[in-house]
C-alpha cells in the first residue's frame, strides 16, 4: 500500500506543478470571470443609455391622456412591488403569527393573488409597497435579508422640440430611437425606447394611436400604455352616458382573485420555484463533478502514454507490480479530481456575490442541502467510486497506446460510449426520488453517477446501500478486468492498438500474431 501512495503522490505533485493542469484548474474560474464580468461590461454602455429601464415620449394631441398614462406608470411600480413583496413574505415571514395577529395583511401577502387588480388596489389603499413592508416587518423571521423593492422600469420624457410637430415624425425620431442621438432624461442623457403618438381624433374613435419603437418584440411598455388609454376611454364613455364617477370607478376596479394550488407538490409536474433551484443546483454540481472525473482521467492517461513511449513504465515495472502501478495512477487521478472540485467549488462560493448575484439563492440552497455530514460523505464516496470506475477503464485504454495520437484514437470512442452515463443522471435531477432515479441507482456503472445527483436530496437507506453494493462490485469487476489488459499492454511497448483491439483485449483474449 505504501508503494501505491508513493506513486499516487508523485504523480499528483507532477501534475499539479504542470502548466496543463494549472490551465485546467483555472479554466472554470476563468469561465466564471468571463461569464460574470462580460455581461456587466457590455451592460455598462446600456446602463448609460437606460439599460433595462425604458424611456419613452408621448405626443398627446388630445391634451387629456398624460395624467392617465402617468397614473398607469405608478400602478406598474406598485404591481411589480406587490409581486416581490409577496414572494419575500412567503419566504421570510412567520406565517402563523402573521395570520393570527394581522389576518388582513396575511390575506394580502400570503394567501392572496398578487396578480389580481383587487390586490393592487388594496396595497395602494395601504399607502404603497413601502408602507406595507413597514407593517410586515414585526412578523419577519430573525436574520431575514433586506427587502429590495423593484425600481421603476418606465420613465416618460419630453421629446426635443420640433419632433412632435414634424410632418414626418418617424424620420425625425429615428436617430433618437436608434440611440444615435440622446435626449435629456431624469438622471442624465438617455436613449429613447418608444414614442406614443395620440392623434386629436383618438377620443372619438376616428383615429388610432401609434406606438413607434425600434424593438417590436418587447411589448411590456406598449401594454401598460394600452391599458392606460383603454381605461381613460372607458371613463370618458361612462361620463358621456351619465354614469356617476363613483360607479364608473367601482366597475373599472372590480376584480376577482385566483388561488393557485398544487394537489401533489412532491410529484414532478410544472416545476415550482424551489424545485427549479433544486434541479439547477443538482445539475450544476453534477456537471462540475463529471468534468473533474473525465478531465483528470484523460490527464492520467496521457501521462501514462508518455511514460510508456519513453520506456519509463518498463523501469517502474521492474520495481513494482503492474497492479500497484495501476492503483497508484488511479489514486493520482482521484486526488487531482478532488483538488479540481475543491478549487472550482471555492471559486463559485467566493465569486457568486460579485459575479452572479442572481445565482446566490442556488448556492445557498446547495449549501443548505450539504450541511448534513452524512450527505457530504455520501457525495464523496460515490464521486470516488465513479472516478475509480471510469478511471480504470480509461487507464486500460491508454495503456494500449504507444503515442498521444494512438491514445486519442482509443480514448475518444471510449468517451463517446460514456455519454449515456453522463445524460441519465441529468434526467434523474428532475425527480431524484422517482422510479427512474431508483432504477438507475442499481445499474452497474450508472449507479455512482446517479447517486452523486441523489446525494443532494435524501434518498432512502435501501437505495444508498444497494447503490453502494452495486458500485463496489462494479469497480471490483472493472479492476479485475482491466488489470490483465493493463499489465499485458505495458509489457508490449512497441505494439500499436485500435479501440476495437482494446475491446478484444478487455473482453476476450487476443490471438497472438
Amino acid at each position: 500500500m505504501r508503494q501505491v501512495w508513493l506513486i499516487a503522490w508523485h504523480g499528483f505533485i507532477s501534475h499539479v506543478t504542470s502548466r496543463a493542469f494549472m490551465f485546467g484548474l483555472l479554466l472554470l474560474p476563468l469561465y466564471m470571470l468571463i461569464g460574470g464580468a462580460a455581461p456587466t461590461a457590455s451592460q455598462a454602455p446600456l446602463d448609460a443609455l437606460g439599460g433595462s429601464i425604458r424611456h419613452f415620449a408621448v405626443v398627446d394631441k388630445t391634451g387629456v391622456m398624460l395624467p392617465a398614462i402617468d397614473a398607469a406608470l405608478e400602478r406598474d411600480v406598485t404591481a411589480r412591488g406587490l409581486l416581490v413583496l409577496s414572494a419575500y413574505a412567503e419566504e421570510n415571514a412567520e406565517a402563523e403569527k402573521l395570520r393570527d395577529e394581522r389576518p388582513d395583511l396575511a390575506a394580502l401577502l400570503l394567501d392572496g393573488d398578487a396578480f389580481s387588480e383587487a390586490s393592487i388596489d388594496a396595497i395602494e389603499a395601504r399607502g404603497g409597497v413601502s408602507q406595507t413592508f413597514v407593517e410586515l416587518r414585526p412578523y419577519l423571521k430573525p436574520d431575514s435579508p433586506n427587502f429590495i423593492a423593484p425600481i421603476r422600469r418606465f420613465f416618460r420624457v419630453d421629446l426635443p422640440e420640433g419632433i412632435g410637430d414634424s410632418d414626418d415624425m418617424l424620420a425625425a425620431a429615428e436617430p433618437y430611437l436608434s440611440a444615435d442621438k440622446l435626449i435629456p432624461g431624469p438622471y442624465g442623457a438617455v436613449s429613447l425606447w418608444a414614442i406614443l403618438f395620440i392623434p386629436k381624433d383618438f377620443l372619438e374613435g376616428k383615429a388610432n394611436a401609434t406606438y413607434v419603437t425600434d424593438d417590436t418584440n418587447r411589448v411590456f411598455l406598449r401594454e401598460v400604455l394600452r391599458q392606460a388609454l383603454d381605461g381613460e376611454l372607458k371613463r370618458r364613455e361612462a361620463e358621456t352616458l351619465g354614469v356617476p364617477v363613483d360607479t364608473t370607478q367601482k366597475v373599472l376596479t372590480t376584480a376577482g382573485r385566483i388561488e393557485t394550488l398544487d394537489p401533489d407538490p412532491d410529484r414532478l409536474g410544472a416545476l415550482s420555484h424551489m424545485r427549479q433551484l433544486n434541479v439547477i443546483g443538482a445539475v450544476v454540481v453534477y456537471l462540475m463533478l463529471f468534468m473533474a472525473v473525465f478531465m483528470t482521467a484523460n490527464m492520467v492517461v496521457m501521462a501514462l502514454v508518455e511514460e510508456k513511449s519513453n520506456r519509463v513504465a518498463e523501469l517502474l515495472l521492474s520495481c513494482v507490480k503492474a497492479e500497484t502501478l495501476m492503483a497508484g495512477k488511479l489514486f493520482t487521478g482521484l486526488l487531482l479530481a478532488l483538488l479540481l472540485v475543491g478549487v472550482w467549488a471555492g471559486s463559485a462560493l467566493l465569486s457568486v456575490d460579485a459575479l452572479f448575484p442572481t445565482a446566490k439563492v442556488i448556492v445557498e440552497n446547495l449549501t443548505e442541502s450539504l450541511k448534513n455530514p452524512a450527505q457530504l460523505l455520501m457525495l464523496f464516496v460515490f464521486f470516488s467510486l465513479a472516478y475509480l470506475t471510469v478511471g480504470s477503464f480509461f487507464l486500460a485504454a491508454g495503456s494500449a497506446a504507444t503515442s498521444i495520437t494512438d491514445a486519442q484514437a482509443i480514448v475518444a470512442p471510449a468517451t463517446m460510449i460514456s455519454l449515456p452515463i453522463f445524460m441519465l443522471p441529468i434526467a434523474v435531477a428532475y425527480d431524484p426520488m422517482g422510479p427512474l432515479a431508483r432504477f438507475a441507482s442499481y445499474l452497474p456503472v450508472f449507479a455512482p453517477f446517479t447517486m452523486m445527483v441523489r446525494s443532494l436530496s435524501v434518498p432512502e437507506g435501501i437505495d444508498i446501500l444497494g447503490a453502494l453494493v452495486v458500485s463496489v462490485l462494479t469497480l471490483w469487476w472493472m479492476i479485475r478486468l482491466v488489470a490483465r489488459v493493463f499489465r499485458a499492454n505495458l509489457l508490449r511497448p512497441d505494439s500499436s492498438s485500435t479501440f476495437l483491439g482494446f475491446l478484444r483485449d478487455l473482453f476476450g483474449r487476443r490471438k497472438p500474431t
